[in-house]
């Protein structure tokens, strides 16, 4: 995936916090600087640039999060390393292969929470100065908290991709 497609999700955060868009604690760390940060697990590293999560790592332990970096650096310049548990990890396959996820379009979400979290994702539309269409990518806890995790401005548009089953909804 070339990065010149891709949003700089270091930058998306950083904007995403200006205009108070709910998203998940996080760090930056460029190449060959040392990592002063002590992180909790788990966390998730982030190629800042890419897409279809190529370059982006779960991690559960220090080892694991020594060789999330190395291997993230192999794509790029600079990381993310976001502080948050995720259940389950919706990587490249669980996007590209049939039958890999269930996916519920329109989520069956209370009004009031669907309602919040759109106008989230056209909050981070005009932070970041998107034009025609994007997808906003979000995950949320069980007590319907939700945190905006990056914004995808070229989604899919293959038989198994979201954007065509959301222009449907």
């Amino acid at each position: 995936v070339s990065s010149a497609m891709a949003m700089d999700k270091a930058i998306t955060k950083d904007l995403f916090q200006v205009y108070h868009i709910p998203t998940p604690q996080g760090i930056r760390l460029k190449k060959n600087q040392e990592d002063p940060h002590t992180v909790p697990f788990p966390c998730v590293v982030k190629v800042c640039t890419g897409g279809s999560s190529v370059g982006v790592y779960m991690v559960h332990n220090e080892e694991e999060y020594r060789q999330a970096k190395k291997d993230a650096f192999g794509y790029g310049e600079e990381l993310v390393i976001e502080i948050a548990p995720l259940q389950g990890f919706y990587d490249y396959k669980n996007k590209y292969q049939a039958g890999s996820t269930v996916e519920t379009c329109p989520a069956d979400l209370p009004e009031d929470v669907a309602a919040a979290m759109q106008h989230a994702a056209e909050m981070a539309f005009e932070a970041l100065r998107l034009k025609n269409y994007a997808r906003m990518d979000f995950m949320m806890d069980e007590n319907y908290r939700f945190y905006c995790l990056e914004a995808n401005t070229l989604p899919g548009m293959t038989p198994t991709s979201l954007m065509p089953q959301e222009a449907q909804a």
